[in-house]
């Protein structure tokens, strides 16, 4: 077997056994996230938002974090769903964004309850055929451990809040 060939086949094997921190984030509507635990900076208990006006509903308010105002998105909004009544355990998760942009750092996303952690292997992930509606705020539907889960598109959602002119001040 040539050496790049043997590498590529190292490379799959160790890929196989990495098993990733992330967190499952529970929503309204049986929704349920996975991202990577690197992208939240914080996961803060449910405070009243700023109102946002002259924006799109999905953009919640600004949350108060550390001195700045965050812009609180409504994922379940964002695919066409309306989020149910509030709940008890409601929090807010800070995401760090992905691009850099100084202008929108953070982003937050509020949940139903508490994230859990996981320690996620690829032989746990299958795509999710059922999930035919594809949405920019949806990165990829997976089944994890036989349940259905979204990784949320991120980098979009910032594209998306910069190009309405949302800044996190």
């Amino acid at each position: 077997m040539a050496q790049a060939e043997q590498q590529n086949v190292m490379g799959e094997v160790e890929l196989a056994g990495l098993k990733i921190r992330c967190l499952l984030l529970s929503l309204h509507n049986n929704i349920t996230l996975l991202v990577p635990n690197t992208l939240v900076a914080e996961v803060i208990d449910f405070r009243p938002a700023d109102e946002a006006a002259h924006l799109p509903d999905w953009v919640s308010g600004m949350v108060p974090w550390r001195g700045r105002s965050v812009p609180l998105i409504s994922f379940e909004r964002m695919i066409g769903l309306s989020p149910a009544g509030a709940q008890q355990e409601r929090r807010y998760v800070i995401f760090n964004t992905l691009s850099g942009n100084a202008k929108i750092p953070f982003i937050a996303l509020s949940t139903v309850a508490i994230p859990h952690l996981a320690m996620v292997e690829q032989k746990q992930l299958d795509y999710d055929s059922e999930m035919k509606q594809k949405e920019p705020a949806i990165l990829v539907g997976l089944r994890y451990n036989s349940e259905s889960v979204m990784v949320p598109n991120l980098d979009a959602i910032e594209k998306m809040l910069e190009h309405l002119g949302v800044t996190a001040a």
